[in-house]
């Protein structure tokens, strides 16, 4: 709609100005249209029962090179030795955005390739908010590079709410048991960094030589 509204407006204005224009040519439309392919989105097509925001910040430990320019800074590039800590913050779709906390949550997990036992994940207070996280000291680790790590998130089942109402059969009242929300089932949700560009990705570094 705005394409056309400018090309109108364009055409009204070198007719109204074509004594100024003079030999100077015809009044030109400049407006271009291009089509581009959209990629999926990064979380999937298929409706989401779970939303989950991560993100990785350097732990406030370690001293020397390993030290952080400040505590808790968000970044994903580490230095072997470095403890990275995973952040989520989260909603449950399905239940009309409730906040994910231990009230709706069953398990909250942190799988790091190389790594047997995925890693549970506390929820608690950070200055004057709450959320999920989980501190991951690298010291040991062997792999360089990319850490394809995955978020994975189940959420309680949640029971359907009922009520008891009166209705009328013929000329007897007879109270019959009617639901008010629908019961939703547990669900599971598991959070990858794939389809991002690697330099978005978390990343290990070997520290540089002194």
């Amino acid at each position: 709609m705005k394409r056309v509204v400018a090309a109108v407006t364009a055409g009204a204005l070198s007719l109204s100005g074509a004594a100024l224009m003079g030999a100077s040519g015809a009044w030109a439309d400049a407006t271009t249209t291009t089509t581009t392919t959209l990629a999926p989105p990064v979380q999937g097509a298929a409706p989401l029962p779970i939303f989950l925001n991560v993100t990785t910040v350097v732990g406030s430990g370690g001293t020397g090179v390993l030290k952080p320019a400040v505590g808790c800074a968000q970044t994903n590039e580490f230095l072997v030795g470095q403890t990275v800590v995973f952040r989520v913050f989260g909603v449950n779709v399905a239940t009309g955005g409730t906040p994910l906390t231990p009230k709706n949550v069953a398990s909250a997990t942190v799988v790091i390739p190389g790594v047997a036992t995925p890693a549970p994940m506390a929820y608690g207070n950070h200055g004057t908010s709450a959320f999920w996280s989980y501190g991951w000291n690298t010291t040991g680790y062997s792999t360089l590079g990319i850490v394809s790590f995955q978020i994975v998130f189940t959420t309680k089942a949640v029971p359907a709410v009922t009520k008891v109402v009166k209705a009328r059969q013929g000329s007897r009242i007879v109270r019959k048991r009617v639901v008010v929300k629908k019961a939703v089932p547990s669900s599971t949700y598991t959070y990858t960094q794939a389809g991002t560009a690697p330099p978005s990705q978390l990343t290990l570094n070997a520290v540089p030589a002194a």
